[in-house]
């Protein structure tokens, strides 16, 4: 090449632009792509937390039974997230199960009584999915390798009984209460105020000179701590003039939120009662028996009205007794009698008398009323029992007894109860001046606490986690 053309060569500017061109294009389809395939990730993103979420659920609704729950959120998981297009975003491994700590939010894996989940789904190379970037991948011609995007998240759900259910007075309606009334160690009191009622429609409902207790708070717990008042919103309190005033306590325990009934709800009540027969149904009491269960079928002691439960007739322990009654007639228990150990089913109201003391034992009535109120009716009436439950259930959690109506039921007054499960579909009705501890009642409809005089009763639980007896409902919920 001569000089002269040498020199042209060097000063050729032709095709200058190309590279320019290049780096600049590269550039702008980075930053179109980061706007995209961003998008993309957090779309995969909210994908993968939706599925886990549902997968977590659909896993701790199958405890006890692990085996289920880890298949359940496989397909949930494979449902949402369809692994021909996604990959596998969750493997059996990642379905953990384990407990929850309210108090902390601490989720600790375990197997022995496991009562959450923890379910991590992923698209990354940990499963072999990685999400592939669309545009951002020209920036490996630089060196920045963003070809891959890698998104893992989590969800943990718990199966639990709010304490409101297991431990106080849940009415879908109402509760009513008049003078008088001492309510203490943390007892709930929750009116949900299903029903429009005509006039006042509240879901709490009391009159003056009653007391609710409060407590100073544990180092793990956020307060206000006691006893609790509750319903929907305050505007269904019954705002009575001084009700605040002549109620020691009663500001201090208000709160606000949902608390449903369901054991009591969506004849729930009814299943419970069928499930007394059914051995695998886990409604079955631990004093039956086994001796009297044939396959998952209890052996039932049949019985009518007439049954003295006295003497030769006596209620024997470990059995399930079922009595078909005729007409309005009523099953009546013994007079001055202890029962222990038995649960009595009744197609006709089963009502209580004198000097009657129930110890481990289920009653548990379907009649109903005629005509539209069918739930008015009182089918399980103990207004002349002596004592429900033992002396020391508080301290042993035995000796409990449960109540079950599919209309409604009326618990006497001047009456010591310790440890008392109460279901029905209808009203649940208090007379003044009782001794209850250790109690859940949920009402499909009005608690009621009946005028007597000024001396009302009182409500507590039992300390030291001892629970009223029976099984209650469980809910689900998303906790991480």
């Amino acid at each position: 090449m001569s000089g002269t053309g040498f020199h042209k060569f060097l000063r050729d500017e032709s095709g200058g632009y190309t590279i320019w061109s290049l780096i600049w294009f590269s550039l702008y389809v980075a930053m179109g792509g980061l706007a995209v395939d961003v998008t993309d990730a957090y779309r995969n993103q909210t994908l993968l937390q939706a599925t886990a979420d549902a997968s977590s659920l659909a896993a701790v609704m199958s405890l006890p039974d692990q085996t289920d729950g880890v298949a359940q959120a496989l397909a949930y998981a494979a449902d949402n997230m369809n692994p021909a297009v996604n990959g596998n975003v969750l493997k059996a491994s990642e379905v953990i199960f384990g407990n929850w700590d309210f108090d902390t939010r601490i989720f600790t894996p375990g197997t022995a009584a496991p009562d959450a989940v923890r379910v991590i789904t992923r698209r990354d190379e940990a499963n072999n999915n990685p999400l592939a970037t669309n545009f951002l991948r020209i920036l490996s011609l630089w060196g920045i390798p963003v070809d891959r995007w890698n998104i893992s998240v989590e969800a943990v759900a718990v199966d639990f009984v709010s304490e409101c259910r297991w431990g106080g007075l849940v009415a879908a309606n109402r509760v009513r209460f008049t003078d008088g009334n001492d309510f203490f160690n943390d007892i709930c009191i929750h009116g949900q105020n299903m029903t429009e009622d005509p006039g006042q429609n509240y879901a709490i409902e009391m009159a003056n000179h009653n007391s609710f207790e409060r407590r100073v708070c544990g180092a793990d717990e956020t307060g206000p701590c006691g006893v609790q008042v509750s319903m929907p919103s305050y505007d269904y309190m019954d705002g009575s003039p001084n009700v605040y005033d002549k109620n020691d306590g009663l500001a201090d325990a208000l709160a606000e939120g949902d608390v449903y009934p369901l054991d009591a709800l969506n004849g729930t009540v009814g299943k419970i009662i069928d499930g007394l027969t059914d051995f695998s149904s886990g409604y079955v009491p631990g004093y039956i028996d086994p001796q009297f269960v044939a396959g998952d079928q209890v052996v039932v002691v049949p019985i009518d009205e007439h049954y003295s439960g006295t003497g030769d007739q006596s209620y024997l322990p470990g059995r399930v007794y079922v009595a078909t009654c005729n007409g309005n007639k009523s099953l009546k228990l013994p007079t001055d009698t202890t029962i222990t150990g038995v649960v009595i089913i009744a197609d006709c109201p089963i009502v209580a008398s004198n000097g009657l003391i129930l110890e481990d034992v289920v009653l548990a009535s379907t009649a109903l009323g005629n005509g539209q109120n069918q739930l008015d009716k009182a089918a399980i009436n103990l207004a002349s029992a002596a004592r429900l439950g033992a002396t020391d259930f508080c301290d042993t959690g035995e000796g409990g007894v449960e109540v079950y109506a599919l209309a409604s039921a009326h618990v006497a007054g001047k009456l010591g109860v310790n440890g008392l499960r109460a279901v029905v579909g209808g009203d649940f009705e208090f007379a003044a001046q009782g001794d209850f501890l250790g109690i859940s009642v949920q009402a499909g409809n009005d608690i009621i606490f009946p005028a007597g005089g000024s001396k009302g009763g009182s409500y507590g639980l039992c300390p030291l986690d001892v629970f009223p007896p029976g099984v209650f409902a469980s809910q689900y919920r998303l906790v991480r």
